[in-house]
């Protein structure tokens, strides 16, 4: 007569997700018991004594971001759930620093060296932000604060791995050497852009990615191939134009690390004129930009307007030259290192030295509003183009979604009110409309990022 075998206990499965499976991997290693079910846990292994704690797969943080080799974790990493914040918050630094090497080693395979636990972009430098890795690393606490207008990501706290020069006196005025040692990461989304950014000094939003798809024409590609209408980005093709894509230039009011102004480079216009303050985001633009294969020049502005370290038929000859040799040498991007208050200035005594602008474009990119940007985008679309044709811009702008037709309407009276302006000076009738408003994403609860495509032509 036989005799039955005993049922063997099924192996918990492994956890496909990285993130848990590195944690799993520490706990392992740690003494703390991971089951599949909460209903495996009974009272008893409750306590915040970690060691006799038993968790379950659904008290683990799952949520990541990763940019080889940089992992970026949410900032309640630490407090997912109620058993996970009595593990962690019952570790040592020695402890937390061994949860992550397994993350990086065990979890993503060795294909992370760096580890962060991420926060919004804060509105004020100086935001009090709580020490949410845990490891004792934030200290800005004074209470001083003041508007981020560089747009810094002061709530990143770096957990594991090198990262290089830590911010401080040297985020605003940072030096050659500077930039060599912080820590640089990239990333590629749309057709093989590659983006770079120092994860310390400046943002990375991949919630933009809709808004450089459309600037593309990826969505407009992926809506004839499923039978879908999509409206087309306004003005970036030969029709729209009356001329060449590739005889006109952008200006990137708020050029960042060149979220846009890459993906206008790769649809073929043929220069782009950015401009950003932080010194941080403009080498991640010129980095990103050789890394693409375009020519970029950066040029430093002072506070009063004036070009910085060279003369301006100097850097017009740059440009020139480049123009003149073609192909790699060419300078398709212009990244102005300083206040875009002083665009018309600088761009139109380029303009008038012998480097043609043909500004068709102006995109203003500042969250929560781009308003401040709007006059000196209307003069450089209305004065620096070759024959007066006019333009686009296309303003972000954080609405509440129950206004966003509200807020088109005003948008085109104050840039008519603006318009009405120049006119009095150049003797020659405008007319604005809106293309199209595009819902880039949701901001806040009740409030959307759109984008409304303006346009600027002349009245007959």
């Amino acid at each position: 007569m036989s005799q039955e075998r005993p049922a063997r206990r099924a192996r918990p499965k492994k956890p496909a997700n990285p993130l848990v499976k590195g944690i799993a991997a520490y706990c392992g290693q740690a003494g703390v018991t991971i089951v599949e079910e909460r209903d495996s846990i009974s009272q008893n292994d409750t306590g915040h004594n970690h060691p006799h704690i038993t968790l379950s797969l659904a008290d683990l943080p799952k949520r990541y971001t990763i940019y080889a080799p940089l992992l970026l974790l949410p900032f309640n990493f630490p407090t997912h759930s109620s058993r996970w914040t009595a593990v962690y918050s019952a570790l040592t630094n020695v402890e937390k620093n061994e949860l992550f090497q397994c993350i990086a080693e065990d979890g993503f395979a060795g294909t992370v060296s760096r580890i962060a636990i991420n926060a919004p972009i804060a509105a004020e430098e100086g935001a009090d932000y709580a020490d949410a890795g845990g490891m004792g690393e934030v200290e800005n606490r004074s209470g001083l604060r003041k508007e981020n207008v560089l747009r810094s990501p002061s709530g990143l706290v770096p957990v594991y791995g090198g990262w290089g020069l830590q911010p401080g006196r040297k985020l605003g005025r940072p030096t050659a050497e500077d930039f060599e040692q912080a820590f640089w990461t990239s990333t590629s989304q749309h057709k093989g852009i590659t983006q770079c950014w120092a994860p310390l000094y400046t943002m990375f939003s991949r919630g933009n990615i809709s808004e450089k798809a459309r600037i593309l024409g990826s969505l407009l590609e992926a809506g004839k191939a499923n039978n879908v209408a999509i409206p087309q980005f306004a003005g970036l093709t030969d029709h729209e134009l009356g001329e060449s894509l590739g005889s006109i230039d952008v200006v990137d009011f708020y050029v960042g690390i060149g979220y846009f102004a890459s993906c206008y480079l790769a649809r073929g216009v043929r220069r782009v004129w950015g401009w950003d303050i932080n010194p941080w985001s403009i080498e991640g633009l010129r980095r990103g930009c050789e890394q693409n294969g375009w020519g970029c020049l950066v040029v430093e502005v002072d506070d009063q307007g004036n070009v910085v370290g060279m003369k301006t038929e100097e850097l017009v000859e740059k440009i020139l030259k480049g123009d003149r040799k073609g192909d790699e040498h060419t300078v398709r991007c212009v990244a102005f290192l300083g206040n875009n208050m002083w665009a018309y200035k600088v761009m139109g005594d380029i303009h008038r030295r012998g480097v043609r602008l043909n500004a068709r474009h102006a995109n203003l990119g500042l969250l929560p509003t781009s308003e401040g940007s709007w006059e000196g985008a209307v003069k450089v679309i209305l004065r620096l183009n070759g024959a007066g044709r006019g333009g686009w811009l296309h303003v972000h702008e954080n609405v509440d979604v129950r206004h966003i037709e509200t807020m088109e309407s005003s948008i085109i009276q104050d840039i008519g009110r603006m318009l009405q302006g120049q006119s009095l000076e150049e003797e020659v009738p405008w007319t604005v409309s809106c293309d199209h408003v595009a819902k880039v994403k949701t901001y806040a609860p009740g409030v959307m990022h759109c984008v409304f495509d303006i346009q600027i032509k002349p009245n007959g």
